[in-house]
């Protein structure tokens, strides 16, 4: 297939290398700055818990120069796809999927979301619809990443701890069914796990938890993932979180299990690790706080939910960032 990987940076470097190594796809990347001059000049390298993949694909900064795809693999922040909406007509064909593989509560996701839920953007994330247009929720999927606590080393050089766990699926069960297999089976070729979830917005609801928990939280204390495991009290205020994110969630239907003090009790087996709200935070880029926490407000306003934790995180994370950027 023809694989297009908007956004090569950590994440996006990471899913890319495992994809090159594979040898099964014509596969090009979208990126920008040092990263994109440095792949073009060395190639990608990406450094894994089992030794480092290398490859050359082909990197640009514009879609235009990409052309249309099989499937494109989106991993561009949420809260940044607004801004890139425009680029997206040049990379699809009439059969191309697009795999959103983004933290939080996606724009596209009241499609499909069950009966008698409109489907429409989540304005919150998509102002104006502007994604919606764009891509068009019918041939989008999902990539749910369970693991992949990854970073840039330097330009053109990415580097993970933990080997990538994956889930994908669409919105609606069944859709897309052929080209997710390929894609899943592509990443199992290559030493990672990918799997296909009956129900992608369990796994999609089960990382945003955690993102909950230790995101925002980071931000607000400066705190490793190590560090935060082991303070008086933040397991008690992270259980609060992670319980209000999944009363939402079962408010739309999702059939989320409550593993809430198994999840706090087994640690996250990456202590040094600085969760990537925090290092956008401390790198100066802007935060996924409308994606991980504005939009759970927003669907539990629609639910009747209260989620008092969560409204007081948003406050104080939003607020700090205020202050940080004036």
């Amino acid at each position: 297939m023809r694989i297009a990987v908007v956004g090569a940076g950590a994440v996006g470097g990471a899913l890319a290398g495992y994809l090159a190594a594979t040898g099964r796809h014509e596969l090009s990347l979208l990126a920008r700055g040092a990263h994109l001059a440095a792949i073009r000049e060395n190639g990608l390298t990406v450094q894994t818990p089992k030794g480092t993949l290398t490859s050359r694909p082909r990197a640009s900064d514009s879609s235009a120069d990409l052309g249309p795809q099989d499937v494109v693999i989106v991993t561009v922040k949420g809260h940044g796809l607004p801004a890139l909406a425009a680029s997206f007509p040049a990379l699809c064909g009439p059969d191309t999927l697009v795999v959103a593989a983004q933290n939080g509560i996606p724009w596209w996701y009241l499609y499909g979301a069950g009966d008698g839920v409109t489907p429409e953007p989540l304005e919150v994330v998509d102002p104006g619809g502007a994604v919606w247009s764009a891509i068009g929720p019918e041939r989008v999927a999902a990539c749910v990443m369970e693991v992949l606590p990854a970073r840039i080393v330097e330009p053109g050089v990415v580097a993970h701890t933990a080997l990538p766990v994956l889930a994908f699926g669409a919105p609606r069960p069944g859709d897309h069914a052929e080209k997710l297999a390929a894609l899943a089976d592509s990443f199992n070729a290559a030493g990672a796990t990918a799997r296909l979830p009956a129900d992608i917005r369990v796994p999609l609801w089960s990382k945003l938890m955690l993102n909950m928990a230790v995101g925002p939280t980071s931000v607000l204390t400066g705190a490793t993932m190590g560090a935060m495991e082991q303070a008086p009290g933040m397991a008690a205020v992270q259980g609060r979180l992670m319980r209000e994110c999944l009363n939402v969630a079962h408010a739309w239907g999702v059939a989320l299990p409550d593993d809430i003090d198994e999840r706090l009790s087994r640690g996250s087996g990456v202590p040094g690790h600085k969760p990537s709200m925090l290092q956008d935070f401390e790198a100066g880029r802007s935060m996924e706080i409308d994606p991980i926490v504005t939009t759970v407000l927003e669907l539990a306003r629609r639910r009747g939910v209260p989620v008092p934790t969560i409204e007081t995180l948003w406050a104080l994370t939003a607020l700090k960032e205020r202050v940080a950027r004036a």
